[in-house]
């Protein structure tokens, strides 16, 4: 029995992939069930986790474990600047 590791590593600090692989969707039309996009729920849930992160790294001394947004939660890659790559 063999097992292949793929690892997926983002080109973009704090952007998020609406599915793993270009056209995973069944894009061909021959088969809709090849992949799934992230649904638009955890995707928004995946955006805030990302927030949450990016402002645990630019302020080391907070909490945000409980915070939470208030609306639609910003894109974590363009919020208030960006996300730093040092």
């Amino acid at each position: 029995e063999s097992e292949i590791h793929i690892i997926l590593i983002k080109a973009h600090k704090g952007g998020t992939w609406d599915s793993p692989f270009k056209n995973s969707a069944g894009g061909d039309g021959k088969n809709p069930t090849a992949g799934s996009d992230v649904d638009p729920v955890t995707k928004t849930e995946i955006q805030r986790d990302m927030m949450l992160e990016r402002f645990q790294e630019e302020h080391p001394g907070f909490d945000f474990r409980d915070a939470t947004f208030n609306g639609a939660v910003p894109d974590p890659r363009t919020f208030m600047g960006g996300v730093s790559y040092g």
